[in-house]
C-alpha cells in the first residue's frame, strides 16, 4: 500500500488539524484582529470564485433565507 492510501482514510483530520495549526500561528504571530480580517477576505475570494465558476446556488441562498 502507499502512503496515500493508508493516509486517505483520515484525510479530513489531517486537513483539520493543518487548517488548526495555521490559524495558531497566526494568531500568534499577527494577533486575533488581522487574522479574521484574513479569514474573511478568503471566504469571500472562495465564494466570488466559486460564482465564477458556477458552483454557487445564490437563489438556493435566499430562497433557504426567505422561506416561513
Amino acid at each position: 500500500m502507499s502512503m496515500k492510501e493508508l493516509l486517505y482514510p483520515y484525510r479530513f483530520r489531517l486537513v483539520g488539524a493543518g487548517i488548526g495549526l495555521i490559524l495558531a500561528i497566526l494568531f500568534l504571530t499577527i494577533g486575533f484582529g488581522p487574522t479574521l480580517l484574513l479569514l474573511v477576505f478568503a471566504t469571500i475570494g472562495f465564494l466570488i470564485g466559486k460564482w465564477r465558476d458556477g458552483a454557487l446556488d445564490i437563489e438556493g441562498w435566499i430562497q433557504f433565507f426567505q422561506r416561513d
